[in-house]
């Protein structure tokens, strides 16, 4: 199972005051609030470590952190790949290996052809609300592409039923 990446905080609002129903005093009370507060994560600078790594040259390493520096405010990337290879310079070879290496890694996820969200457990640019709004869609994702499997695979298995009953149904029939 995996780590919680957000803990619960008690904000002070202040106080209010509020009227006992049974003796009808006014009361003060102080108000809270709980919320969710994200926790172990690293401040990264990007340009930082690319420049770094642009010293070592790895095209499969600048391209991921590319990608990160491309990304949209729901934490898209919305470009074919030939589009990337393009706008990157990488190879679009590589750009292909790149790609479906992340995918297989869960550093990405294809919503259609030509557009990708960022896990945004591994990197989110943006308050904890956005990143829990992209998570959810995120997730979501991987439930369509399982649904869409299953689909598929269901599709083809009445598809193969429907051929079988063709078959049956042109074999002569013979009587005894």
């Amino acid at each position: 199972m995996a780590q919680s990446k957000t803990s619960k905080k008690v904000k002070v609002i202040g106080t209010e005051s509020y009227i006992n129903a049974n003796t009808g005093e006014v009361e003060d009370f102080q108000v809270v609030r709980l919320e969710d507060r994200d926790f172990d994560f690293h401040k990264v600078w990007i340009h930082a470590i690319i420049d770094s790594l642009d010293l070592i040259g790895n095209k499969k390493t600048k391209l991921a952190f590319w990608i990160v520096e491309h990304l949209n405010h729901d934490n898209q990337l919305i470009m074919t790949y030939r589009q990337i290879a393009e706008k990157s310079g990488i190879s679009l070879e590589t750009v292909r290996s790149t790609m479906n290496a992340l995918i297989e890694s869960n550093f990405l996820r294809r919503i259609n052809q030509g557009a990708y969200c960022v896990n945004p457990d591994v990197i989110f640019k943006g308050k904890h609300s956005g990143r829990l709004n992209v998570l959810f869609q995120y997730q979501n994702l991987e439930t369509d592409d399982n649904t869409k499997e299953k689909n598929f695979s269901k599709t083809n298995d009445e598809k193969q039923k429907a051929d079988l009953k063709k078959v049956k149904c042109s074999l002569p029939h013979f009587t005894s």
